[in-house]
């Protein structure tokens, strides 16, 4: 992969890693990098074409990528397997968005017992005040499940 995008990017970053190989592409054509990662494990999950565009050029480009009901999925379990506050950013951000949080009510008390586990520095340092409003939709959302 290095030696075929090296004819046309600058490869600034590569590596493989233990779940993802990751790579990232500057163009003197365009302003910003690119960052990829590709995940290294394959899972069969729901996924649907979108066009993909860019306010720096006029190209469009017809991508298969997962649906966003897929993706809150995937952050849920990410954020309950590494437990890193950017992954309850990503939720967070889905759920204005309108994708619901399907899970069952035993994940979503797991999810909340998490976030409870981050000290205050966190939320200053990674995310500011977003976290707080997911952990009050959760509380909100929990009850609901206990109450039915």
């Amino acid at each position: 992969i290095n030696k075929y995008f090296s004819q046309f990017y600058k490869i600034s970053d590569s590596a493989n890693k233990l779940n993802t190989l990751l790579f990232e592409f500057k163009s003197s054509k365009y302003p910003m990098n690119l960052k990829l990662e590709i995940r290294k494990e394959i899972k069969n999950i729901e996924t649907e074409q979108v066009i993909a565009y860019s306010k720096y050029s006029n190209i469009q480009v017809l991508l298969r990528v997962p649906t966003l009901d897929a993706m809150m999925s995937e952050k849920i379990d990410a954020f309950l397997e590494r437990k890193e506050i950017r992954d309850i950013f990503d939720i967070e951000f889905l759920y204005k968005k309108g994708i619901e949080l399907k899970e069952s009510p035993e994940k979503l008390i797991k999810i909340l017992d998490g976030i409870k586990l981050f000290k205050k520095n966190d939320y200053k340092v990674k995310l500011c005040q977003w976290v707080g409003l997911v952990f009050y939709k959760l509380v909100a959302l929990i009850n609901f499940f206990l109450i039915f």
